[in-house]
C-alpha cells in the first residue's frame, strides 16, 4: 500500500572529489601507469604479448607466493605496458603524484617493518562503483539515500543529546532512528524511508569528460600539534603507504542524473502499515539543505584559514554557489547541498547534539570521545601536499527541470576543455600504440607464414630425395648449390660449387643410365654459365662432357 511514486529527476553535479566504493581495488596485476593515465587491462589482454612473454609470466606465477613474486608480476607489467594498452578495457586520469609514485615504486617494496618483513606496495586503488557496460563512474543510489536519511534524521532530532537510557547502549544509533522515524526492527515497513527511493546516478556527461580520476587521501588536523618544534603529523599518516582512491571527478556539470522517487499515499493516510512521517521533495531538499550547508560553509572556513585549500577550486565552487539563480533554486528546495561516500567526514554521517566521535590516540593510549574530529581527510595530488586540497564528498543536487546555467557553464568550461585535452592526447598514444601493434603483428605473421613455407619446402625436397637414386640425389645436391648461388650472386671459382660439379662430373661418366648422364651434362653446362670453368680445363672438360653425352 505504497501508492504510486512521483518522481523528479536529479541533476548531480560533484563540487569535490567523491569516492563511493565497492570494495574493489586497481592492482599493478590488472593496470599500468603512463602520461598520467590508468590503463585498466583484463586476462584477455594477455594473449596479445609473445609467447615468450607468457611463459615467462608463466614462469613467475608458478614460483613460490612469496613478496619477491609480487614485485616480477609488478615489473612484468610495467616493462610490457605498450603491449597492454591499445587493449585497455579503461582509463582513468591519475595526478601527477600518482603517475610519479607508480614509476618509483613499481615492482619495489615500500617500506621495511620493525620486524624485519617488507611491507609490499602493492600500488592498490581502491576502485569507485561504475557501470560495467561503459566503465564510467556511478552514484549508488542506496549511497545518496543515505546521506538523505541522515539529515532527515538530523531535521527530526533538533539538535537533541543523546536521551540518556541509549547513552552506552551498543545499539544507540538504531535505537535512536527507530524512535525519531517512528519504527521498529519488527516494523520495518513503517520506516519512512521505505516511502523514499533513489536510482543510482549515472554518468550522462560529454564523452570527451573523464568520469572520474585518482586521488591521494591524506589525513590534516584541524589544530597544529607541535613537538620539539615540529608539527606532529596525525596518526593516519605516520604510515608511509598512500591511500589512493578513485573519484568522481570534481566540477562536472550535471555530469551525473539520478532520480527521486515519493511513493504518494495521502489515500490511505491512518493505515497502519504505513509510516506516520511522510516526506515530500521539498522537505527532502529543505532537510538536506538544512544540516549540509552549515557543515559546507563551515569546514571551507577552517580549511582556508589553515591555508589548505584549492584556492582555485575554492573560488569556482563559491562562485557556482553565490549565483543567483542557483540561490533562487537553493531558496525554493529545488537543489540541495548532499555529503556522500568515504572520508565525508564525521561531523556528515551523525547528528548535531547526539554526535560523540571516536578519536584515536597515540599507542597505547585509549580512544576519547569529542564532537568532532581532529583531523581532516583531504584530496591531494601529491602526498605530501599542504595546500590545493579538496574536501570530499561534496555534491550539488537540481531536482525536475535543469535550467539554463551560463555562469556554471563558463566557469566549467576551461576545465573541460582541458580535460578533454588530456583525453584525446591520451587516447591518441593509445591509438599510435595500436598501429605500431598491428605493424608488428603484421610482420610477425609474415616471418611465420615464410617460415612455415620454408618448412614445406624443406619438407617437401626431403621426400623427393628420399624417392630419388643415388645418382639423382647426387644431381639434385649440385642444382641446390648453383640456386643458392646464384641467389647469393656469389661466383667463386674455387667454392663449393665449383668442388661438387667437378666431382659430378667424374662420377657421371661412370653412369649407365643414359638419361641420367645427359641429365648431368645439361646441369653442368648451366652451372658453367653461371662459374665458367678454368682456362687451363675448359677443353678437357668439353671432351668430357661430349663424352658424356655419347650413348
Amino acid at each position: 500500500m505504497s501508492g504510486l511514486p512521483r518522481t523528479r529527476t536529479l541533476w548531480i553535479t560533484p563540487l569535490s572529489p567523491v569516492h563511493m566504493g565497492t570494495g574493489e581495488d586497481y592492482v599493478p596485476t590488472n593496470y599500468v601507469i603512463e602520461d598520467e593515465a590508468l590503463f585498466e587491462f583484463d586476462v584477455e589482454a594477455l594473449t596479445n604479448l609473445p609467447e615468450a612473454d607468457r611463459r615467462a609470466l608463466d614462469r613467475i606465477l608458478n614460483g613460490k607466493p612469496e613478496t619477491r613474486m609480487i614485485r616480477q608480476v609488478q615489473a612484468f607489467f610495467h616493462e610490457r605496458r605498450e603491449r597492454l594498452i591499445p587493449h585497455a578495457v579503461n582509463l582513468v586520469r591519475t595526478c601527477r603524484g600518482v603517475a610519479a609514485l607508480y614509476r618509483a615504486r613499481v615492482g619495489k617494496a615500500a617500506n621495511v617493518e620493525a620486524s624485519g618483513k617488507e611491507a609490499i606496495n602493492q600500488l592498490a586503488i581502491e576502485r569507485a562503483a561504475y557501470n560495467p557496460g561503459d566503465r564510467r563512474l556511478l552514484l549508488p543510489g542506496s549511497g545518496l539515500k543515505g546521506a538523505i536519511r541522515t539529515a532527515l534524521l538530523d531535521q527530526i532530532n533538533q539538535g537533541r543529546p543523546l536521551p540518556p537510557d541509549l547513552k552506552g547502549d551498543r545499539r544507540a544509533n538504531q535505537k535512536l532512528q527507530e524512535r525519531l522515524f517512528g519504527y521498529s526492527m519488527r516494523e520495518l515497513h513503517k520506516d519512512p524511508m521505505r516511502l523514499v527511493q533513489v536510482s543510482d546516478a549515472r554518468w550522462c556527461g560529454p564523452e570527451s569528460l573523464n568520469s572520474a580520476e585518482i586521488l591521494f587521501a591524506v589525513n590534516r588536523k584541524k589544530q597544529p600539534v607541535t613537538r620539539n618544534g615540529k608539527e606532529v603529523r596525525s596518526q593516519a599518516k605516520q604510515g608511509n603507504l598512500p591511500l589512493l582512491l578513485e573519484c568522481a571527478a570534481p566540477l562536472r556539470l550535471r555530469a551525473f542524473r539520478s532520480s527521486l522517487a515519493v511513493s504518494d499515499v495521502h489515500a490511505a493516510d491512518d493505515h497502519p502499515a504505513l509510516p506516520k512521517l511522510r516526506f515530500d521533495f521539498e522537505a527532502i531538499a529543505a532537510a538536506c539543505n538544512a544540516f549540509y550547508r552549515p557543515i559546507f560553509d563551515r569546514e571551507l572556513e577552517r580549511l582556508q584559514a589553515r591555508s589548505f585549500l584549492d584556492a582555485s577550486w575554492h573560488q569556482t565552487v563559491q562562485t557556482l554557489l553565490d549565483d543567483p539563480g542557483l540561490q533562487k533554486r537553493l531558496e525554493e528546495n529545488c537543489a540541495f547541498l548532499l555529503r556522500v561516500g568515504r572520508h565525508s567526514g564525521a561531523e556528515s554521517v551523525t547528528l548535531n547534539g547526539v554526535r560523540n566521535i571516536k578519536i584515536m590516540q597515540g599507542k597505547g593510549q585509549p580512544p576519547a570521545r569529542e564532537p568532532e574530529a581532529r583531523t581532516w581527510w583531504l584530496a591531494a595530488r601529491e602526498k605530501d601536499d599542504r595546500h590545493g586540497l579538496m574536501p570530499f564528498g561534496w555534491l550539488l543536487v537540481e531536482m525536475g527541470q535543469a535550467p539554463d546555467w551560463p555562469t556554471a557553464e563558463s566557469l566549467t568550461e576551461a576545465i573541460h576543455r582541458e580535460q578533454a585535452a588530456w583525453l584525446e592526447k591520451v587516447l591518441d598514444r593509445r591509438r599510435r600504440l595500436a598501429g605500431q601493434l598491428e605493424a608488428i603483428r603484421q610482420k610477425e605473421q609474415e616471418r611465420a607464414r615464410a617460415e612455415a613455407e620454408r618448412r614445406r619446402r624443406e619438407e617437401e625436397q626431403a621426400r623427393r630425395l628420399a624417392a630419388m637414386s643415388e645418382e639423382e640425389r647426387r644431381i639434385e645436391a649440385v642444382r641446390a648449390l648453383l640456386e643458392r648461388d646464384r641467389q647469393a650472386n656469389c661466383k667463386e671459382p674455387g667454392g663449393e660449387l665449383n668442388e661438387q660439379r667437378l666431382k659430378l662430373l667424374e662420377a657421371a661418366l661412370q653412369w649407365e643410365d643414359a638419361e641420367l648422364r645427359r641429365q648431368a651434362a645439361d646441369l653442368l653446362e648451366e652451372t658453367a654459365r653461371f662459374l665458367p670453368w678454368a682456362k687451363k680445363r675448359k677443353k678437357a672438360i668439353r671432351e668430357k662432357l661430349s663424352a658424356l653425352r655419347q650413348a
